[in-house]
């Protein structure tokens, strides 16, 4: 069983639209991974995506809502949950992808993502097979389940303004975008 919960409704159609629009326009650079190469760089071959400088009024107001969701959050998947990390805001384009992982909460990592319990999704831009604005194709969320037992997959590309969150230990990964511009903010309950 893959424990997961989407909420949706988090943003509005005209939040998602003002939000990609600042997302288009900013600068950004190469998104890092915790546990990273000595240099700080991340291998092309486990991640390519770019973390997008955003505002801080949007960031704050962004790790708000986050804070707003978390009873909610709580009461589902059964754990206490102190605050939310400082949002991500990622801009994934056609080749761009997250090899599968875990964002913490397992016994064989010692960085900070230890302290990590719920791993925090919001999309805001939409899956079409074909390019149309505002769309991307191929880059799904993937959840795998547990190792123990059968193979289990589950492919999410939820609707613009929806926030999917799932345990932090939770094997996943994005598939490679084929086209157009994936936007998403991430964060981690901790």
């Amino acid at each position: 069983m893959i424990d997961v919960i989407e909420i949706k409704d988090f943003f509005d159609r005209d939040a998602c639209t003002a939000i990609r629009a600042e997302l288009s326009e900013a600068a950004g650079g190469p998104a890092t991974v915790l546990g990273r190469d000595s240099d700080g760089s991340v291998q092309p071959l486990v991640r390519r995506v770019t973390r997008v400088a955003i505002p801080p009024a949007t960031r704050e107001r962004v790790t708000q809502l986050l804070e707003a969701r978390k009873e909610i959050l709580e009461r589902h998947f059964g754990v206490r949950l102190f605050r939310c990390e400082e949002p991500q805001f990622l801009r994934y384009r056609a080749g761009d992808f997250f090899v599968a992982h875990q964002d913490g909460n397992t016994p064989l990592i010692h960085d900070e993502s230890r302290f990590r319990k719920i791993s925090a999704v919001i999309f805001l831009s939409a899956q079409t097979p074909e390019p149309a604005y505002g769309s991307y194709g191929g880059g799904s969320l993937v959840l795998y389940g547990p190792y123990s037992g059968p193979p289990l997959q589950l492919p999410l590309a939820p609707r613009p303004g929806t926030l999917v969150c799932f345990r932090a230990e939770t094997t996943h990964e994005v598939a490679p975008v084929t086209h157009g511009e994936r936007f998403t903010i991430v964060s981690w309950y901790r």
